[in-house]
């Protein structure tokens, strides 16, 4: 007999296996085994229990864990220590009907982790499972409900999907593109007078001031500035000389890691997450699903004991940084971490791929950093005014000068950024002045501006303003982004984000006809479904609320017409008809099945055509019994055959076999009958028949006979019950 862990990814088996040792069996479930069923609501509308069925993967694998069950005399649970990875274990729990498994959570791969873990066994909890569910269920309850109604308001013209967060995300940057497209941009002008003064260049920046009209914030008058730059003679009217430190940045967070990937690494945040659980099943990072930015005690002690033993122990912070967490954080874990600060990048980057090695270095010097003191610098404002007035005026400017005097923890990370506003820092060196000092200006400049609209938003600020703003949570950020491109609502154009007309059209539908499309909405939303993860609120009270207030919104969109012109910034060379990005692969026309035009996707832009395109031109040869469509030869996904199938699949699902590249003849319907094993067969009354059960499908396990000169001869029939 031996006990049997089951845990998510099948690479986190052979490490944990070893860790355990003899005795121990280590399994992955390949992540969820079940789920909501993909083509119906899949929700009791008056209850709201889920329907759950496994999912195609889920099959296999529950069918190979109940054998191993049978033969282990205690099951173990091990999947992530997360919602997402409690609502696995009880799937488990279920559909392999296990009464009492054991549950562990581990926060690291690592021998000390794993065997504590497994010394300190608990259950299920409840709690977290009805969490999860019910942002699954809400989620299915808006989609299911809201994105059939808004393709009839639409016309019907394309299928359009609603998404209780992921529309939220997808008005953020509609309304951005609404700002751009809005603002008019206004020519004005910047003077800076030039010093060489003890053998440093600098510059002054003149303050127009009181010369301001009330609602102007920018001087336009140009020939007053080149009047201005015109100045040579100053004085320095004030000084003020001051001490900052910048502190360390905090430990990665799951929102900050894929942040300063998409930043430093030009990473996409699906391609960080992915990088990141790699690196965490490889046992060289804790959890990367975390939102607590403070490193455990073992943790700072490994920091705190690598910078003494590196010649660094004049630079530890005392006592530890700590960082306040945002509000309703899940802090059950402790910052992204190596899980050992002696696996220098360096020493382990010949085993890992580029992308992985270059998010563990990240990862690496943020948490040494972390534990380091401060940076100092000197910040000095100078003040200076002209000796000549203009128009009877004194003209001021300003200069602004940094020097580092102590690097602290920049010593080892420089300038480590997760935002692209923490870039281009004012840092000119400035001489040593002295008020009421007299000075004579090099040179005069005049520059010509333009105020700029607001800055689109890249995947990087868009989590920052999701996570700003409260809307879902750093492990669902990846997925929200990923669908909205995908969907084609939003295109990807040198790394910004720019909503499509489509785009548009679904926020114009949806804005101020649902709550969801709220920003506080969802934000409350979230704050109750912790509320249910921590024992404070219940499912059925959530989920009914928010589905009564669905169900009066959507009598909004009954009437409802919007007009859908079909333009695209693609259009299909088949048809004309607009193109639109599947599943972030490639791309294809809105007319489908009409048009089967597809394209391969060149960097969020339809690339050459694919091989098996056909666009719209059907062969119609054979017309269906629907008297629509016409019949159409196509490749079986399951065999190496072929059949023919209508084009106006998925309307009609007619098809027949293939007879040497024509349509054959319409297979009968099998029916129950008397024969025996050994008979001969009735069909070609050559092979004889023998005894069969189906291995998939709805009938998946009934028994049948079958011909031994398949697939030659094709004839089955059920056996008689």
């Amino acid at each position: 007999m031996s006990k049997l862990m089951i845990v998510e990814s099948p690479n986190k088996c052979k490490k944990i296996q070893s860790i355990l040792g003899d005795g121990w069996i280590v399994k992955a479930s390949m992540g969820h085994v079940r789920d909501l069923p993909p083509k119906e609501m899949g929700v009791d509308l008056q209850s709201f229990q889920p329907h759950y069925v496994p999912n195609d993967k889920g099959r296999k694998v529950l069918a190979n864990l109940r054998k191993l069950c049978k033969s282990a005399h205690e099951v173990w649970l091990a999947t992530d220590p997360d919602r997402e990875g409690e609502a696995i274990a009880w799937h488990l729990a279920q559909s392999l009907h296990l009464k009492h498994p054991f549950r562990v959570t581990f926060n690291a791969i690592t021998s000390k982790a794993v065997k504590e873990a497994v010394s300190r066994p608990g259950q299920l909890d409840m709690d977290l499972v009805r969490a999860q569910e019910g942002r699954r269920v809400l989620d299915r309850l808006v989609g299911y409900s809201v994105s059939p109604a808004l393709t009839r308001a639409c016309g019907n013209a394309v299928w359009l999907t609603a998404g209780r967060v992921q529309s939220v995300a997808l008005r953020i940057v509609v309304e951005r593109e609404m700002e751009i497209k809005q603002f008019r941009s206004i020519d004005y002008v910047e003077v800076f007078l030039i010093f060489d003064y003890e053998g440093i260049t600098w510059e002054a920046k003149w303050l127009p001031g009181e010369l301001l009209s009330k609602n102007q914030q920018h001087w336009t008058d140009r020939e007053f500035a080149q009047r201005v730059a015109g100045l040579r003679d100053v004085s320095v009217s004030e000084v003020i000389k001051e001490k900052k430190s910048r502190r360390p940045p905090a430990p990665f967070i799951t929102s900050t890691l894929q942040q300063a990937a998409s930043v430093t690494l030009r990473m996409s945040p699906r391609r960080c997450m992915q990088e990141a659980q790699s690196l965490f099943e490889a046992g060289l990072i804790t959890y990367h699903r975390t939102d607590n930015p403070n490193l455990s005690d073992d943790g700072i002690r490994e920091v705190v004991e690598w910078l003494r033993q590196n010649g660094h122990g004049d630079h530890i912070t005392d006592p530890a940084n700590t960082w306040k967490a945002k509000e309703g954080a899940q802090e059950g874990h402790e910052a992204i971490r190596p899980t050992s600060i002696q696996s220098l990048p360096d020493k382990i980057k010949h085993q890992l791929p580029v992308d992985q090695y270059r998010l563990y270095q990240l990862i690496w010097l943020r948490s040494v950093a972390c534990q380091m003191k401060p940076a100092v610098m000197n910040v000095t404002m100078v003040t200076l005014e002209s000796a000549e007035q203009i128009d009877g005026q004194v003209m001021r400017f300003i200069a602004k000068g940094v020097e580092l005097i102590y690097p602290g923890w920049r010593i080892l990370s420089g300038c480590d950024t997760t935002s692209e506003n923490d870039r281009g820092q004012d840092n000119q060196q400035l001489p040593v002045l002295t008020e009421h000092q007299l000075l004579t200006a090099s040179d005069g400049d005049v520059r010509d501006k333009k105020t700029k609209p607001p800055a689109r938003y890249t995947e990087a600020s868009l989590i920052k303003k999701l996570e700003s703003e409260g809307i879902g949570r750093p492990s669902t950020y990846a997925s929200i982004i990923d669908n909205i491109i995908s969907r084609g609502y939003v295109t990807v154009e040198k790394r910004k984000l720019v909503a499509t007309e489509l785009g548009q059209l679904i926020v114009k539908a949806l804005v101020e006809r649902f709550r969801f499309m709220e920003l506080n909405y969802t934000r409350d939303i979230e704050s109750q479904l912790d509320d249910i993860a921590r024992g404070r609120n219940h499912y059925q009270h959530v989920v009914g609320t928010a589905y009564r207030e669905l169900s009066d919104e959507l009598e909004g969109l009954k009437g409802l017409s919007v007009e859908h012109t079909r333009t695209s910034t693609y259009q299909c060379p088949e048809c004309g008809q607009p193109l639109r990005l599947i599943k972030n692969k490639f791309w294809g026309c809105v007319s489908y099945p009409e048009c089967r035009f597809t394209a391969s996707n060149n960097k969020g832009k339809p690339g050459t055509k694919q091989a098996n395109s056909r666009g719209n031109t059907i062969d119609k040869t054979y017309p269906c019994v629907c008297d629509k469509g016409y019949l159409q030869r196509r490749k079986s996904k399951a065999r190496e055959s072929y059949f023919w199938g209508c084009s106006r699949y998925p309307e009609c699902k007619h098809t027949l076999p293939d007879n040497e590249g024509k349509p054959g003849e319409q297979r009968k319907k099998v029916k129950a009958t008397e024969h025996t094993v050994g008979e001969t067969c009735p069909e070609c009354n050559s092979g004889t028949l023998v005894l069969r059960t189906m291995k998939k499908g709805k009938n998946e396990g009934r028994a049948f006979h079958g011909c031994t000169r398949f697939p030659v001869c094709r004839h089955f029939s059920w056996i008689q019950t």
